[in-house]
């Protein structure tokens, strides 16, 4: 197994994360969330996701966040995810 193809529940939580930092970027205002979002949005786009910038849009249907969250996520790392300080996997 690769550090891209982790365990679903993994990714299931990455997305929650993803979905969440959308929320309170663009939902909330809140500028660290949003800083955090567009660097996760960014290494995907590096790694071939260019159309996840869409997220940071900010009336989006729940159901599309979700799906770019998903798509995002499925080109991020755990590893990712805890250099920005955040919890994945077995740290939750």
């Amino acid at each position: 197994m690769t550090d891209i193809q982790l365990c679903r529940r993994c990714s299931i939580t990455r997305v929650n994360l993803l979905c969440q930092l959308h929320e309170q970027a663009n939902m909330l205002g809140d500028l660290q969330a949003k800083k955090t979002l567009e660097h996760l949005v960014h290494l995907a786009g590096q790694r071939g996701y260019g159309e996840g910038e869409q997220i940071m849009r900010n009336e989006l249907p729940k159901q599309t966040v979700r799906s770019l969250c998903w798509n995002i996520s499925s080109l991020l790392t755990d590893e990712d995810f805890k250099r920005l300080g955040l919890k994945v996997g077995k740290d939750q």
